[in-house]
């Protein structure tokens, strides 16, 4: 687990003036306390603006849980909009700028989600069933054949890795102040990242 709090300059402005912000978009989510932010100018792709795969399932999961008081949006136009699968052990869950205010409702927002979609996963312990090689033969008299029938048997499935998340959430305060928070670790483990970010709300 990999918890890293750093100063940085970027706020609600330097993303509302970034050349790729129309004037329309710029209106529309210019009253956002929460912003789903891109990745820029990742090395191994030819588009400089991009998502990682589910981030309109995430945007959807906090629009229908919001308060009427918090104004979630995704800062890019529809037409630039392209999702990218990062291919590797962490699942992304995106890049957020975000209130200092509404740092409690995004923390209770995001850990459920977290929850929902890959905490849950992991502890779930379906049943499945082995197949063995060797087999027990049975002899079906009324047709003078023989049946070789596969020995199987249910087990409870071996224990894989955890599912591990990565994300970053930049909290700007009301004096235009701002802190990233990034976190890489398990899933299970996200309430820790998320207690650092409760630190400043307001």
């Amino acid at each position: 687990m990999e918890i890293t709090i750093t100063d940085t300059n970027d706020n609600f402005e330097s993303w509302l003036n970034k050349e790729f912000v129309t004037k329309e978009l710029k209106e529309l989510i210019s009253n956002a306390s929460i912003l789903i932010v891109p990745f820029e100018n990742l090395r191994e792709t030819t588009n400089p603006l991009l998502f990682p795969i589910g981030t309109e399932e995430i945007l959807r999961y906090f629009k229908e849980k919001l308060p009427q008081e918090h104004f979630i949006d995704i800062c890019i136009t529809d037409e630039d909009y392209q999702e990218f699968a990062f291919y590797s052990d962490y699942k992304r869950i995106g890049n957020f700028i975000i209130t200092a205010v509404a740092v409690p409702i995004f923390v209770t927002i995001l850990s459920s989600y977290v929850y929902d979609n890959y905490i849950k996963e992991d502890n779930s312990q379906p049943q499945i069933q082995i197949i063995n090689n060797s087999t027990h033969t049975t002899i079906d008299n009324s047709t003078h054949t023989t049946i070789n029938n596969p020995v199987s048997k249910v087990t409870e499935k071996k224990f894989l890795e955890p599912t591990h998340v990565k994300f970053s959430v930049t909290v700007v305060d009301t004096a235009g102040t701002s802190k990233n928070i990034s976190y890489e670790g398990p899933a299970s483990e996200i309430d820790t990242a998320l207690k650092s970010l409760k630190k400043y709300e307001e």
